[in-house]
């Protein structure tokens, strides 16, 4: 056995430990003594905390061993929780110092002295291999610690007689030290602003729960910031100025850690939920997970750039016990996505990194408005059928209609508030005075008749909520909305009525706009949610991880010509494949590519994206597939599965291998092909279009 395959050992050993570690001090009953309320919690009581998964991400070795912080040592690892076991700390991938695995720009002091860094590669619960990355040149001998087997002694039966001494606690390490800038870490994001700079903060977790709660001995003496509660918040510190040579690193282009690792895993098929890629998390990404709570955002990207590793990976930082608390949250955070594929996709990666915490709602759209409305069927139906139907004015509407019949001294029920906006309130206080929008209310149609029309969901949603909130979705103070492009104004005002601290990290793609009735820019989106545009920064993402170089350049055809640079990490890959064919041999086509795709990629997920699902199922149907009991999109057959997707449910879903059926049928929107854009970037290794009809123009284009 060799020396690598001696250390893989040796870290499979520790994996398990700490695993086991995590887990049983997760099962470990809270001691509560004070009397009961429901201040805290709700019930009075506190709540057990979240299971983790205990997993470790990395390690890292430092030039030289650190007493302060290390105890003489000088490596450690970086799991998903704190943890000290057999001499060795382990630290929270959301603690600081996990930028000296991370190579974030926002400093820890270990930052100067790491040397080397070793990123763990898993295959379901075990470590399979490692990658190890050189940061500096002055690299010890033996930068990684071995573990000791310890031996217990004997017990003596003398001592037993003897009274017991009770243990002193051993102090926990200090950390509340400036960070320092790291020479050795590479400029690593497009930042147009700086952020506030990280405080001193303590490695180990601050205890956030009740203060009656008692705090294990290990963790006491390491709160050295106040525990916050939802009656005291803790202001962030003020944003520093950057000095000149820090602007010029902010202008640089990202670079990247972990590539071995990466390519590797995206080379691997894919799966149908997103999986945690802590391992692989980029400098520029941890950047922006770690943005304190409180910071708005906006981040942009083209398909495939990571936009929803963030989106998924900052809901969990937020919440975490290992969070600084000036970069945390009190209450909760809502990750907002277009779809329930979408919510199913990213609900796993969240409950992993959390443990399943309750602080993490993950829901669509059409999710979130059903649980308001209290309803379980989605309504039929295009979600609009005129900009008035989503428009800013009718939430407007709405608050000016509960307003006034509250003013009469009654508690209005919503369906009384529909109904007073469909008599556009009364002759002598109208609710609209423009003849178009009069004439708009006039034909709304009876309630009952209301709830079955999507067009209508959006109304009856905010009414609701402005009527009776639901007490299971009060205390939002920080929301993610992916696939922001695709949120329709009224949409925006419901998301900030909920939104009790107005934070924000909104996270989109213009170009994959699919409807005239939404916004067009984040300046009309940042109006709508009251924040000035230009006060949260607008961050770009650059470089392209899901699709390979030729499937982005023949998507990339539909956008404006400014727009088409594509900057890919995978630059092989199968040319995409664009075959033309009668009526009547479509079926036989889409059937033979489907057959050669799931043969080039047996492990691997593959997609149909057409507009016209019912016409692609009855095809599957007749070739002998069948629908799923327990998802309606995916079809089976012989053991293997397909994705029958229409536009609109393929956001934010990505698969190895996608076929894309009659673009020309695909919705347009102001001229762009947004629906079209987004089918054409789910695969991550190939791309098929057959059709019958021509293609649109762009995509004829060589």
């Amino acid at each position: 056995m060799d020396r690598k395959q001696l250390e893989l050992e040796d870290e499979r050993t520790m994996q398990k430990r700490y695993r086991r570690v995590v887990q049983e001090k997760a099962k470990r009953p809270i001691i509560h003594q004070a009397s009961r309320n429901n201040f805290w919690t709700g019930t009075g009581l506190p709540k057990s905390p979240a299971m983790p998964f205990g997993a470790l991400v990395g390690r890292v070795a430092l030039r030289r061993p650190n007493d302060e912080i290390l105890d003489g040592h000088g490596d450690f690892y970086i799991g998903e929780t704190y943890a000290k076991l057999d001499g060795f700390y382990v630290f929270s991938w959301a603690a600081p110092v996990a930028c000296t695995f991370f190579r974030g720009s926002r400093h820890h002091e270990l930052c100067d002295d790491v040397a080397v860094i070793r990123a763990f590669e898993h295959r379901g619960n075990d470590i399979v291999d490692f990658h190890e990355e050189r940061v500096c040149d002055e690299v010890p001998a033996q930068p990684f610690r071995k573990r000791t087997l310890t031996v217990p002694t004997a017990p003596n039966r003398r001592a037993i007689l003897r009274p017991a001494t009770p243990p002193r606690s051993a102090a926990q390490p200090s950390t509340s030290q400036p960070a320092a800038d790291c020479p050795s870490a590479k400029p690593t994001t497009l930042r147009t602003t700086e952020a506030p700079a990280r405080g001193a903060t303590s490695l180990i977790p601050t205890q956030r729960s009740s203060p009656s709660a008692t705090v294990p001995a290990d963790l006491a003496a390491a709160s050295a910031a106040p525990a916050r509660t939802p009656s005291a918040a803790v202001q962030p510190k003020p944003p520093t100025s950057p000095r000149p040579a820090e602007r010029a690193k902010h202008l640089a282009a990202p670079t990247m850690r972990a590539e071995a690792l990466l390519r590797a895993r995206l080379a691997a098929p894919r799966t149908k939920s997103l999986a945690p890629v802590l391992a692989t998390l980029q400098p520029d990404q941890y950047d922006l997970v770690t943005v304190p709570a409180m910071d708005s955002m906006v981040i942009e990207g083209q398909p495939g750039t990571g936009k929803t590793i963030i989106a998924s990976h900052r809901a969990a930082y937020l919440v975490s016990d290992d969070t600084p608390p000036e970069n945390g949250l009190d209450g909760k955070v809502l990750l907002v996505g277009p779809t329930s594929g979408y919510s199913r996709h990213v609900r796993t990666v969240i409950e992993r990194l959390t443990g399943g915490s309750e602080r993490v709602l993950v829901l669509s759209l059409p999710e979130l408005m059903l649980r308001i409305l209290k309803m379980r069927q989605e309504p039929r139906g295009t979600i609009s059928r005129s900009w008035q139907d989503v428009d800013k004015d009718l939430a407007m509407f709405v608050r000016a209609a509960v307003t006034r019949l509250r003013a009469k001294g009654r508690r209005p029920k919503p369906d009384e508030v529909y109904e007073y906006l469909r008599r556009n309130g009364s002759s002598e206080h109208p609710v609209a005075r423009d003849p178009e929008w009069v004439d708009y209310l006039h034909r709304l149609p009876p309630v009952r008749d209301a709830f079955t029309l999507r067009a209508h969901t959006p109304l009856l949603a905010i009414i609701q909520w402005e009527v009776a909130k639901r007490r299971d979705l009060v205390g939002i103070e920080h929301i993610i909305v992916d696939e922001a492009q695709d949120v329709t104004p009224l949409e925006w005002l419901l998301l900030a009525a909920m939104n009790e601290a107005h934070a924000w990290t909104i996270v989109g793609d213009l170009n994959q706009r699919r409807s005239d009735h939404t916004c067009g820019s984040w300046s009309q989106i940042l109006d709508l949610i009251a924040i000035p545009y230009g006060d949260p920064p607008i961050h770009r993402l650059e470089r392209g991880y899901r699709s390979t170089r030729p499937i982005l350049q023949f998507a990339n055809r539909l956008l404006p010509a400014a727009e088409r640079a594509v900057v890919a990490l995978q630059e092989q890959g199968p040319e995409p494949i664009v075959e033309k064919c009668q009526p009547k041999g479509l079926d036989a086509a889409l059937l033979r590519h489907l057959t050669r795709l799931q043969g080039a990629y047996p492990k691997g997920t593959a997609a149909i994206i057409t507009a016209d699902p019912k016409a692609v199922e009855t095809t599957l149907r007749r070739a002998g597939w069948a629908r799923s009991r327990s998802d309606p999109f995916i079809w089976q057959r012989s053991g293997r599965e397909v994705t029958v997707a229409h536009p609109d449910t393929a956001r934010g879903l990505e698969f190895d291998a996608v076929i894309v059926v009659e673009p020309a049928d695909f919705p347009q929107n102001l001229g762009r092909q947004g629906p079209l854009y987004t089918a054409l970037t789910r695969p991550n290794r190939e791309l098929v279009v057959v059709h019958t009809k021509p293609l649109p123009d762009r995509l004829r284009k060589r």
